[in-house]
């Protein structure tokens, strides 16, 4: 009985070396992003005060931007939760722009567009400010300070003694 023969290989050795390269560059591309990540990141790193190196180690420069932006280092945990992860994100990116002095929008930018915004806050002339978390900023002056006493005043002022007493015998009393 004459069988055809198929036309595919029955050994896996094509498909491994293909896996293989696949893998090869699946893990140079993260590499090179990592890096670039990294190099990124350094600015802020230095203009922080934490070693430069920290940008690059992976578990630990989250920890540490959480630390610069000035939330808990537990927080990194919570970025993990499903949905939860990205608002407690977009927070501590918020945070992180507010460190270095920057409004709201800067955050949109860093959510949106972070390969623009990282480097005009690692490299820009953004100075670090210390951890915004906590801080409360006012954007503007009082548009009306108090500049006139208020309309019924006090009967004494509350730097001021009260008045001696006269006793009937004519002494005055304290």
């Amino acid at each position: 009985m004459n069988i055809p023969l198929s036309s595919y290989s029955s050994s896996g050795a094509g498909s491994a070396a293909t896996a293989g390269l696949v893998l090869l560059f699946m893990l140079i591309y993260f590499a090179v992003v990592f890096a670039i990540v990294g190099v990124l990141y350094m600015g802020i790193f230095t203009k922080a005060g934490r070693p430069a190196w920290g940008a690059f180690v992976p578990v630990y420069n989250g920890i540490k931007l959480l630390e610069i932006a000035g939330r808990p280092w537990y927080w990194y945990l919570l970025f993990f939760i499903p949905f939860a992860g990205i608002y407690f994100g977009i927070v501590s990116l918020n945070d992180l722009a507010k460190s270095f002095g920057k409004d709201a929008g800067y955050t949109v930018g860093l959510v949106l567009l972070p390969v623009v915004f990282v480097p005009m806050l690692s490299y820009g002339s953004a100075r670090y400010l210390g951890p915004a978390a906590g801080r409360q900023f006012v954007a503007y002056p009082p548009a009306y300070p108090q500049a006139y006493p208020p309309a019924y005043p006090q009967a004494y002022p509350q730097n001021y003694a009260q008045p001696p007493v006269q006793q009937p015998n004519g002494q005055q009393y304290r």
